[in-house]
């Protein structure tokens, strides 16, 4: 591939930038008075959307809320179904607490229903088990496992069309109920309602895109509501302007851009020009709501066709010199951004999403992407033989010195593994412990521990360096029972598959080392030394002596001093102990 010199499409491109920037300077009013014309309709419209939204967010957020808490009641175990005065008196309250909510009703699985209304004040019980929308019902909640809010019901006996939320009630993964709770369509009409009147324009809410739930400064409809017909028709209504909201003779409104976070067109109707905005809210019903405004509005729907009008032709003329710099310029940033970005991620040591850069016909940005690419190689193996708090603590203060600290140090070994490796083959040696490996590190890791070295088919870590960790004898507790864990499900596998359980001794030690940059000039390495290693491996190795014939997957020992630095860590007191090579005695504990 032939690449370019950048300083030779530069010197090329720099008569078109000229001429570009003038034009520019030319169009500068004309789409100064587009910009600031978009912003002002869009910020209005956004705040619109947002205050209905809110609204009836507000109104319907609280009813589900108060339905889901009661069912986790149940489920506890706190309110009890079969005692049906309490659960009468919890209907009711939660009625007192969600004045939205018109009635709160419980169904037994067999279709005995419990239910508290507002208007009565009262709570009755029915027998539903003949009813086949109360089957239907029931059968769909059943098969849910959360909250939902259903389709729109209308209730023949309250004349009038509710939103319900449906909760089902699951104890130990059973199904031992429903809660329903519904909000009148006329409670929403009357949030809708409250706020100012729009001035030459009305708010309104469609279910789906065909129906209309609310209106402004329609309370209710008349007539013409029932099971079959919820709420109105569009075509139903005796609004014209929103009853042709869907009109074909709509024109999207291509000067908000297509970033607005609603919808927009405009629309003619009776000879008057109008401007719908809208936008769909899902969660609330088995259909979204659609959820906007219209406005009266012909000088802006002029004035923002002369803009678009002076606007294309401005474009016009820029386009043929515009088009040269931007594909210039967008080849020349193209490959410098992506080097940008990939550094980086570099820098946050996030090798494994950082992929390598293309080839470029720049001859210095394809050298530059060579580089990168050898660099990215070496790094990614460097990563997998230093820990990444250590670089991070080297690329911070450009040093790792040693020091003396109190850290808590981890020593693991797997039990009878030198006869077991006999019977094996290399290959399958190393392909069980990069398993075994794998299963203790990542624990480790999990709890921001740092992996010394491997030795054979030990593993030595420790907390509390090169990062000051506080807790650090907490994290290695933690780390050695989520090792207990992971072996222990390991087995389970092992098992299945005809395979010898693996057993595990691990000894934690907390106290005072040296930690930092221990070898000569040419061959350091970041490890901890002094008389805490030397404990920590003698407490693995004594979990020999002390259950000789290992039964547990795995025997985590710890000293006292990681346990007395510890305040959430359950460990049983073995006794006091003389271990190899020390003259006093140290208690050791059992982490269960």
């Amino acid at each position: 591939m032939k690449s370019l010199p950048i300083a030779t499409v530069l010197a090329v491109s720099f008569g078109t930038l000229v001429v570009i920037t003038v034009v520019i300077v030319l169009g500068i009013s004309l789409v100064s008075g587009l910009r600031n014309t978009r912003d002002l309709l869009t910020d209005k419209a956004e705040a619109a959307m947002k205050t209905t939204e809110y609204d009836l967010r507000d109104l319907l957020d609280p009813a589900a809320f108060q339905t889901t808490y009661i069912s986790r009641l149940i489920t506890s175990g706190q309110l009890k179904i079969d005692d049906r005065d309490q659960l009468s008196d919890f209907l009711l309250g939660a009625l007192a607490g969600t004045p939205q909510i018109s009635s709160l009703t419980f169904v037994a699985p067999n279709f005995q229903v419990t239910a508290a209304n507002r208007t009565s004040r009262r709570v009755i019980t029915l027998d539903e088990s003949n009813d086949p929308v109360a089957r239907r019902g029931l059968a769909d909640i059943s098969g849910r496992k959360d909250g939902s809010w259903g389709p729109l019901v209308y209730v023949s006996t309250l004349a009038e069309t509710v939103l319900n939320y449906r909760e089902p009630v699951i104890r130990d993964g059973e199904f031992i109920g429903a809660l329903i709770a519904t909000v009148p369509a006329t409670i929403v009409n009357a949030r809708m309602n409250a706020g100012p009147l729009l001035t030459n324009g009305k708010r309104f809410i469609l279910y789906g895109t065909g129906r209309v739930l609310t209106q402004e400064g329609i309370d209710k409809p008349d007539t013409g509501l029932s099971m079959d017909n919820v709420i109105p028709k569009l075509e139903e209504i005796d609004d014209p302007v929103l009853r042709n909201i869907w009109s074909k003779n709509g024109e999207k409104l291509e000067l908000l851009g297509d970033d607005a976070t609603f919808n927009s067109h405009y629309l003619e109707v009776g000879g008057k020009g109008y401007i719908f905005v809208y936008k769909d809210l899902e969660g609330y019903a088995d259909r979204p709501f659609t959820i906007g405004y219209y406005i009266l509005n012909d000088d802006v729907a002029v004035e923002l066709r002369r803009l678009m009008i002076a606007g294309f032709a401005g474009l016009g003329i820029m386009l043929l010199s515009a088009v040269v710099a931007i594909v210039i310029g967008r080849r020349i940033s193209r490959p410098v951004l992506a080097l940008s970005a990939a550094s980086r991620q570099i820098s946050q040591l996030d090798f494994s999403t950082v992929k390598s850069l293309p080839r470029s016909r720049f001859t210095e940005v394809d050298e530059a992407n060579n580089a990168y690419n050898r660099m990215l190689r070496g790094l990614t193996w460097f990563e997998t033989y230093v820990p990444k708090s250590l670089v991070r603590k080297l690329m911070e203060s450009g040093e790792a010195r040693s020091e003396e600290r109190v850290v808590t140090v981890m020593f693991t070994d797997i039990a009878g593994f030198t006869p077991q490796a006999e019977s094996m083959s290399s290959e399958d040696v190393a392909d069980f412990l990069n398993h075994h490996f794998e299963l203790v590190t990542s624990c480790i890791e999990a709890e921001g521990g740092t992996v010394d070295k491997f030795i054979g088919d030990a593993v030595m870590a420790f907390w509390g360096a090169p990062d000051h960790q506080p807790d650090h004898a907490a994290r290695a507790c933690r780390a050695g029972l989520a090792i207990k864990k992971a072996i222990i499900a390991d087995n389970e596998e092992r098992r299945k598959q005809g395979l010898g359980d693996v057993h595990m001794r691990i000894g934690i030690h907390t106290g005072p080392l040296v930690v930092g940059n221990i070898g000569s000039a040419g061959r350091l390495n970041y490890t901890v030394v002094g008389d805490t290693v030397n404990i920590a491996q003698r407490m693995e190795q004594y979990g020999k002596t002390l259950s000789p014939d290992q039964t547990d997957d795995v025997l985590i020992l710890v000293t006292d001093a990681t346990f007395e630095a510890t305040t959430d860590v359950k460990a049983e007191r073995i006794g006091d102990y003389r271990l190899k090579g020390r003259h006093d005695p140290v208690t050791i504990y059992r982490l269960d």
